[in-house]
C-alpha cells in the first residue's frame, strides 16, 4: 500500500514508520524539511511551506497517517497554546485538502487525539464510549482536533481516532519521569492518587497498523495500556526499575508554581481504557508498566 504520514520524523512517528515499512508499504513522510532517501520503499515530500504542493508529487495514497502537532510539553503561554492548537487544526485542514485534490481517495485515516479529550477525573473510568469534555486546554484542543478529522470522515473515509496516553520509549516523556530518580531525588508528585493512562510506543505503532488492516475499527479508539496506574504507583514502579529511592514527595503548589497551567499534564489525569482493543485480537506487547519502563531502557 501507498502510506502517507505527517508527523513521521517525529518520535511516535519514526516507529510507526518502522513497523509499517517492515510490512512492505510504500511510505510518503510529509515534512517542512525533506531529505533525499536511500530506502526505495521510503519518500519524504515538501508540506506546509511556500509553493509546496504535495498533491502533485504523492501517487495514489491508500492510508493516511496523521500525528503532526506542536509538542505539549513547553510552558503554556497564550502564545504556546495557540500554537499547538493551530498546528493541529491547520495540519489536519491541509491532509483534508490534498485528499480533495487527488483523483481517488484513501480507504483510511488514522487521526491522532488524546485521552485527554475525556477531561480529567480521580474516580470515573474513560472508554471510547464516554463522552468528550471541554473542561480545559487538552479537552478543549482535542475535540477541536477531532472535529477537523470528522470533516475528512465526511467524505466516505473510515476514520481511527487515536486517543493517546502518556507515551513510553527510549524518548518522550519518559526520560522527563525518569531523570529526578537518575538524581536520587525522585518521589510522589502532588496528592499521588492522580491516574496515569501509559502506553508504550511500541504498542502505538503496532497498534495503528492494526487499525489500517481490520476494517471493523473506527471512530476513536484508545491507545493506552489495559493497566493504568495512580501517579504513586508509577513513581514506585521507576524507582524499582532503576533501583533508585522513591521518598521526596513534591507538593502539587510547587509544580502548580513551576510549570503553570501545564501542571494539569501531572497533577491531573484520567484512567482510561483500551477497552475496543481489549475486545479484539489484538495483543498488547508490553501491557505492564515496569517491563514497559525496563525496555525503554534497552
Amino acid at each position: 500500500m501507498n502510506i502517507a504520514i505527517t508527523g513521521g520524523t517525529g518520535f511516535i512517528g519514526q516507529h510507526v514508520t518502522k513497523v509499517l515499512a517492515a510490512e512492505g508499504h510504500h511510505l510518503y513522510i510529509l515534512t517542512r524539511n525533506p531529505k533525499e532517501s536511500e530506502q526505495n520503499h521510503l519518500h519524504y515530500v515538501q508540506w506546509l511551506t511556500e509553493g509546496a504542493a504535495p498533491e502533485h508529487e504523492l501517487p495514489a495514497i491508500d492510508v493516511w497517517i496523521n500525528l503532526a502537532g506542536k509538542s505539549i510539553f513547553t510552558r503554556w503561554t497564550d502564545k504556546a497554546k495557540e500554537g499547538i492548537l493551530s498546528s493541529r487544526i491547520q495540519s489536519t485542514q491541509e491532509v483534508r485538502r490534498i485528499i480533495e485534490a487527488q483523483e481517488s481517495k484513501p480507504s483510511v485515516l488514522i487521526q491522532a487525539s488524546a485521552v485527554g479529550i475525556y477531561g480529567t477525573s480521580q474516580t470515573g473510568d474513560f472508554t471510547e464510549e464516554s463522552p468528550p469534555a471541554d473542561t480545559d486546554f487538552l479537552s478543549h484542543t482535542s475535540k477541536l482536533w477531532e472535529a477537523e478529522g470528522q470533516k475528512i470522515e465526511a467524505l466516505g473515509i473510515r476514520t481511527v481516532y487515536t486517543r493517546f496516553g502518556v507515551v513510553l520509549g527510549e524518548k518522550g516523556t519518559l526520560p522527563l519521569m525518569t531523570l529526578p530518580y537518575k538524581l536520587f531525588a525522585g518521589g510522589t508528585i502532588g496528592s499521588g492518587s492522580q491516574w496515569v493512562s501509559w502506553v508504550h510506543v511500541e504498542d502505538v505503532a503496532h497498534l495503528i497498523a492494526y487499525a489500517i488492516h481490520n476494517d471493523d475499527i473506527s471512530g476513536p479508539l484508545n491507545v493506552t495500556s489495559p493497566n493504568p496506574v495512580q501517579m504513586k504507583q508509577l513513581g514506585q514502579t521507576i524507582a524499582s526499575a532503576l533501583h533508585r529511592p522513591h521518598w521526596l514527595k513534591v507538593p502539587s503548589f510547587v509544580i502548580r508554581t513551576a510549570l503553570g497551567e501545564m501542571s494539569l499534564l501531572v497533577l491531573e489525569g484520567q484512567r482510561a481504557l483500551p477497552k475496543k482493543t481489549l475486545l479484539s485480537s489484538y495483543d498488547f506487547l508490553h501491557p505492564e508498566l515496569k517491563e514497559a519502563i525496563l525496555h525503554s531502557k534497552e
